[in-house]
């Protein structure tokens, strides 16, 4: 493709060079120009593109795209002036990737918690059913179940530039279903913008971004607009901001408890560490057996089976493989050990993430419900006693640490979260590690202890600094540690 051929039905003004020059790619990095490619001169949070554009024109850039107010100084590749450079960016990686892409039925799933969850077991489903799939989010790119080692970006939806050579990619590789995760900060920041989404779903709205956001409303509106991406929505019917969507598509589809949804839970009955599920749908009930307790795996199984009984398949078809779903890492994830303890790690940092596995948890714990979490620093302060609050009604023991505070002071974050605690006891331990250890030392057989906040991260971010940490990893470690001490006094 030609810059002529890209740029022609784009509102612009061009000044210099020669808009014929071939295009090898495009990209808003100046570290990662190569010859031939676009530079787009993007203000970002940091760093300001149009202070690169030297170095991206030493490095072989074809052309130069911007939308600032800036003197022009390299005409001898031409300048693109258009409205708005991250728009621009999504339409033009889509167009330089071309037709290829509509091989691909690709799925948006939003929602402020379930994400990863939904976006996994829609996969899982539909690899047990033959397909050859791809889910892409949180935890990078996976294809039939295989994590992929390209570097995928560290955003829950990446950037244009990362999105469609995966799509490519996908093609090449003979995928049928691309499964993303479509953050509120991706839909907002025009990462998604002129993707072809084949259906969008939307599973919950509660508190989250709203400093980043601005507001409520400004978060609410950027969930908004993958229903005008979308072709179909796909909706749960029992949150209320989910079921209004219904109003703003012609084309949708209900899932919940209430008949009222298309497909709705008509019976359901606890068997141990497992749910049965009574579907139903039109006039043929289905029984689903899911390995989980907790209605938030409700919710999330069958936005999952909800999705993929869209994409033709019947529910009598998709049930068997229920039963076998996984939760992907970090999400209600055990660590494995022989002190009758259950350890948990979970990614839940909302308040809502946080009543949904204290909620699930009480219903298997045999005892006393220990939990450990912090607040991310450098983000929404209003949420930070309401996490307080729900740890209050559901935990018999809290441990306030330290979560990413970034350029905050973590004592300060700890105390706006203990605004919320009245009556259940706490304890204070800044240093995440000795926080994780303090509470599975207390914790005696029959006890669980829920770590929440970071769930498959493996950094914690203090001041300019990341560090390595894993949650999984310090309490493995520390039950070793345990071990040995028990072998030691016998």
């Amino acid at each position: 493709m030609i810059l002529a051929e890209l740029i022609k039905d784009w509102p612009c003004e061009v000044q210099g060079g020669s808009i014929r020059e071939e295009i090898s790619g495009i990209t808003d990095v100046a570290e990662q120009i190569q010859p031939g490619n676009i530079f787009v001169a993007r203000k970002g949070k940091l760093h300001n593109g149009w202070n690169f554009v030297s170095e991206a024109v030493a490095k072989g850039a074809v052309a130069i795209v911007y939308d600032q107010d800036q003197p022009i100084e390299h005409l001898e590749v031409p300048h693109v002036w258009v409205p708005d450079c991250s728009t621009f960016l999504s339409y033009a990686c889509k167009a330089i990737v071309g037709d290829k892409i509509e091989l691909l039925t690709i799925i948006g799933v939003t929602g402020t918690n379930g994400k990863t969850t939904v976006t996994h077991f829609i996969g899982q489903i539909l690899q047990k059913l033959g397909a050859k799939v791809a889910v892409l989010g949180t935890l990078g790119l996976w294809i039939n179940g295989e994590r992929q080692n390209q570097n995928t970006s560290s955003m829950t939806t990446p950037p244009p530039t990362y999105l469609y050579p995966i799509f490519a990619q996908c093609v090449e590789l003979g995928v049928k279903y691309i499964i993303i995760e479509a953050s509120s900060l991706g839909l907002s920041q025009h990462r998604l913008d002129h993707c072809p989404f084949n259906y969008g779903v939307y599973l919950n709205m509660s508190r989250d971004h709203y400093d980043e956001h601005g507001s409520k409303e400004k978060y609410e509106l950027a969930k908004r607009k993958l229903a005008t991406l979308a072709n179909k929505i796909i909706v749960n019917a029992d949150d209320p901001f989910c079921l209004n969507m219904k109003q703003h598509h012609v084309r949708s589809f209900t899932f919940g408890r209430h008949r009222s949804a298309d497909i709705s839970v008509i019976h359901k009955e606890i068997e141990g560490t497992s749910t049965v599920l009574l579907v139903q749908y039109l006039e043929n009930p289905v029984e689903l057996t899911m390995p989980f307790v907790g209605e938030h795996h409700q919710q999330n199984v069958l936005a999952a089976v909800a999705t993929v009984q869209q994409l033709g398949y019947p529910l009598q078809i998709i049930a068997p493989s229920i039963p076998y779903l996984k939760l992907p890492s970090g999400r209600q994830q055990e660590v494995e050990n022989d002190l009758g303890i259950r350890i948990v790690i979970d990614y839940a940092h909302t308040p809502s993430a946080l009543v949904a596995v204290l909620q699930s948890l009480k219903l298997v714990s045999k005892k006393k419900l220990i939990v450990v979490f912090g607040c991310g620093g450098d983000r929404d302060h209003g949420k930070r006693r309401e996490m307080g609050k729900v740890a209050d009604s559901y935990a018999h023991k809290i441990w306030l640490t330290s979560d990413n505070p970034r350029r905050e002071q973590a004592d300060m974050i700890i105390a706006q979260i203990a605004q919320g605690i009245d009556l259940t006891p706490y304890a204070i331990k800044i240093n995440r590690k000795q926080a994780i250890e303090s509470a599975i030392a207390e914790a005696i057989p029959g006890d669980t202890v829920l770590i929440a906040g970071k769930g498959h991260e493996t950094t914690q971010i203090i001041g300019n600094e990341v560090v390595p940490f894993s949650d999984y990893e310090i309490a493995k470690e520390y039950i070793k540690l345990l071990k040995t001490r028990l072998n030691d006094e016998k």
